[in-house]
């Protein structure tokens, strides 16, 4: 059940009830339950650890991407007490694509449950309850010139809507792997959220076999498997039935595009265009576009009130 207007790209709006979802951490390998609340207008996205001791605040670490730490494999948050909570980007992605502002994530856990490896079943253990719309807005993420950011061959771009454009935002991202079952793959979306969600919204997380042993040597990739991830061998996907859609390697990178992104809390009115993006680059441009935004603030003049 969703409340009018469910597709309304600047309005606040929280889940209508309480979602449960049960899974292993990916990198982990441990058991977690994950319990997402409904909260008032004005919140913000919460993560908050029910396993630690202390007060609430203290265990609660929000959706910022100025509390990034640390992006090997995932996007890490932690707060000023040492709290922290990993892998948020596929339910992030959720989030964004369902246009959810407010919520409180009850995490029993250091990291988010993996579930099928992209966000399918965040978005439909959501949808099952719906989503409640409040009377509020959200201003997009509109920055008036280029914000760039760039990591060694990788870069990313954000700039306003082309003229005349009818879309809301518009996703150009580009992968290129050395394996034969990649290479270079480019998808560019152009809509609105629903549109992202049609596109990206199932696509999984992947690997190669040759590196899932030293990543676990490493304490990465414990709770990883073939029900969780793409894993591909010499010969190419090892996953029963392959892989679920054309060109889901590059679908599961914008899909963590747009997780990472939705960690500034509001919805994308721009174009991105991403050249080889990973969580490093796309929490780096996060951060630039809140710094942009920050600065565009600043600039604007008071209007003197009689």
């Amino acid at each position: 059940m969703f409340d009018e207007p469910a597709n309304d790209l600047r309005a606040a709006a929280t889940v209508r009830g309480t979602v449960r979802l049960v899974g292993v951490g990916l990198h982990t390998g441990e058991d977690c339950e994950l319990i997402i609340e409904p909260v008032p207008a004005g919140q913000g996205i919460r993560f908050i650890r029910s396993d630690l001791e202390g007060p609430m605040a203290q265990r609660t670490i929000a959706a910022d991407p100025a509390l990034v730490t640390k992006t090997q494999l995932g996007t890490v948050l932690t707060n000023a007490h040492g709290a922290s909570i990993s892998t948020v980007e596929h339910l992030m992605a959720a989030f964004a694509m369902l246009g959810i502002t407010e919520a409180d994530v009850f995490i029993d856990g250091p990291e988010i449950p993996i579930l099928d490896g992209s966000s399918k079943n965040f978005l439909e253990a959501i949808e099952k309850v719906g989503v409640r719309v409040y009377p509020h807005t959200i201003e997009p993420i509109a920055p008036k010139g280029e914000v760039t950011v760039a990591q060694g061959d990788s870069w990313a771009i954000a700039e306003p809507l082309p003229e005349g454009s009818g879309a809301e935002v518009i996703l150009d991202v580009t992968i290129d792997f050395d394996h034969p079952s990649i290479g270079l793959q480019r998808i560019i979306i152009e809509g609105d959220r629903e549109t992202i969600l049609k596109e990206v919204a199932e696509a999984r997380t992947f690997t190669e076999l040759r590196h899932v042993e030293a990543l676990r040597e490493i304490g990465l990739a414990r709770g990883g498997s073939l029900e969780n991830a793409i894993v591909l061998n010499d010969e190419g996907v090892m996953n029963e039935g392959g892989i679920r859609m054309e060109r889901e390697f590059v679908r599961h990178k914008a899909l963590d595009l747009v997780g990472d992104l939705y960690l500034l809390g509001a919805p994308l009115g721009c174009k991105i265009t991403a050249h080889k993006p990973g969580h490093t680059l796309n929490t780096a441009l996060a951060n630039a576009l809140a710094a942009d935004e920050r600065e565009s603030f600043a600039r604007e003049p008071m209007v003197a009130t009689a």
